[in-house]
């Protein structure tokens, strides 16, 4: 989580969140240095001028601090540091300003030499963990959030920033722990309940977790957040009835979250609850109509039924209001290759790599467009990018071998890469198919029909499988198991003319 120009915006907010919360940038009449952070305060005598004269650069320092002007800040700081460099105060106030500027190796010094000057000093340190967690070096960043405990027992932000810490280096028991003991203290918090039960869900004690998620509802009654992870809860229950009731009861409580009604469409659709789940999506347009993600869903929901149609007259709607997305030009291209229009679908597949050409699904996609549209040459090509992108994408080995059995060309690699997608897919019909295929190609029947014979019996409903089964029992001299197999496969799809034309010549 190392800190760069995408995520420094997102940083400096989380840390101005936490600049408030131990007033290191509070008012400047709020914020006079104590005598341990400040050599000028502890001197009984009058000061000197130099000394003088560091406050009044200090102080300036903070007035540009309350107008947001950092570095004009940084300057009068560097100013007041000429004049008072044991001042724990100014290097504190150095090392914040060095961090909103993203200069972390500043920072660093500075807020080391806070803590040096005044070892008590809770917020270098704490100023100092977050630098170590976004540089993820989490060791040093834990043994200063320890140190600023036992300073400050009572600290809620610090303990659970410590939390956070387990959290990202996957410590789970011990961020429980700490949420726990916490809780200890202060336990009508529904932001400690939510957060140990998000906590006790990664731990995979649900139970546990939706007790407390049901306590944060208890002490907050409109806490959305809280709904929606019981709905999450109750899918890894494979309880969608459950599910879908605190989805509704957050609707309840804000009728036009989108969030809770892209949640109940996805159930209502595994419910088979088809129109339910359509009329959740057009609700959600309604809200917004340019949600891109519900247009893309909807048409999802009627792929899936096969109504291609509707399918396509969703992503026109988007495409009217010229509302565009990597995943958008994904649906178009599927709808497409759904209607068996494989020249439109590659060109939509195309649009998908100029969002992200690093799409392993989409370059798996737009070979299988080529392959249909006959263009070999292509096809293989992004097959080969596919499967470089997603070693493990076993459709991307499976397409790419059987094409090459197809076009009778580099049968060892083909049952290389065929027998390479069956190790993540052993029980896979298909690939079973493919491997028989190939063997009946480099004439091993016997392999080949052992092959097959496993396929159908994994994929009985698959015309093309049978009609391989058929081809291997006919070679075989089994004429009668073939034109059994090839019945099978006329009466699965009865446009298959060639089938047909087999049947017809070898009854």
């Amino acid at each position: 989580m190392r800190l760069n120009a995408s995520s420094c915006a997102s940083y400096v907010l989380t840390l101005t969140v936490i600049l408030g919360s131990t007033n290191i940038y509070a008012a400047a009449t709020e914020r006079l240095p104590d005598s341990r952070s400040f050599t000028v305060i502890k001197k009984k005598s009058a000061p000197t001028t130099a000394e003088s004269s560091a406050l009044a650069h200090y102080s300036l320092g903070i007035v540009y601090d309350n107008q947001g002007m950092v570095d004009e800040a940084i300057k009068e700081y560097n100013k007041a540091l000429k004049h008072d460099s044991e001042s724990s105060s100014i290097h504190t106030r150095l090392g914040t300003n060095y961090l909103l500027k993203n200069r972390l190796a500043d920072a660093i010094r500075h807020l080391k030499r806070a803590k040096e000057i005044d070892p008590e000093s809770t917020k270098a340190r704490t100023l100092l963990a977050l630098i170590y967690t976004s540089q993820n070096k989490f060791n040093e960043a834990t043994g200063e959030y320890q140190e600023v405990i036992r300073l400050n027992p009572g600290s809620i932000e610090v303990l659970t920033s410590l939390a956070d810490l387990y959290v990202l280096q996957e410590k789970m028991d011990e961020a429980a722990g700490i949420y726990e003991k916490l809780l200890d203290k202060k336990e009508d918090s529904p932001f400690l309940h939510f957060n140990l039960a998000l906590i006790y869900s990664r731990l995979g004690k649900i139970d546990l977790a939706e007790e407390r998620f049901k306590r944060v509802i208890e002490l907050k009654p409109d806490y959305i957040e809280a709904y929606l992870a019981l709905g999450t809860l109750y899918e890894i229950k494979k309880d969608m009835s459950g599910a879908a009731a605190f989805y509704k009861e957050a609707l309840d409580k804000d009728p036009l979250n989108k969030r809770v009604h892209y949640h109940l469409g996805s159930i209502y659709y595994r419910q088979k609850r088809v129109e339910e789940a359509i009329a959740q999506y057009e609700f959600l347009l309604k809200i917004d109509a340019e949600e891109i993600g519900a247009y893309v869903d909807l048409a999802y929901v009627y792929l899936s039924e096969k109504r291609n149609t509707d399918a396509e007259k969703v992503l026109k709607r988007a495409d009217a209001l010229d509302l565009k997305s990597e995943r958008f030009f994904l649906a178009y291209g599927l709808t497409k290759s759904a209607q068996k229009e494989y020249t439109e679908a590659a060109h939509y597949y195309e649009k998908v790599l100029e969002y992200n050409p690093n799409n392993a699904q989409a370059h798996f996609y737009l070979g299988a467009a080529y392959e249909r549209a006959k263009e070999i040459k292509k096809a293989a090509a992004s097959f080969r990018r596919s499967i470089e992108l997603d070693p493990q994408n076993a459709d991307a080995y499976n397409y790419l071998g059987y094409m090459l059995v197809e076009d009778d060309k580099d049968l060892d690699e083909a049952m290389d890469l065929i027998k390479k997608a069956l190790e993540f897919q052993p029980e896979n019909g298909a690939y079973v198919d493919s491997l028989g295929w190939a063997y009946y190609k480099k004439g091993m029947i016997d392999d080949a029909l052992t092959q097959l014979e496993k396929a159908v019996i994994l994929e009985d409903a698959d015309p093309v499988l049978r009609d391989h089964l058929g081809d291997v029992y006919f070679e075989k001299g089994s004429f009668e198991k073939a034109r059994r197999e090839w019945r099978k496969a006329l009466e699965l799809d009865p446009q298959q003319e060639g089938i047909k034309e087999k049947l017809e010549r070898d009854l």
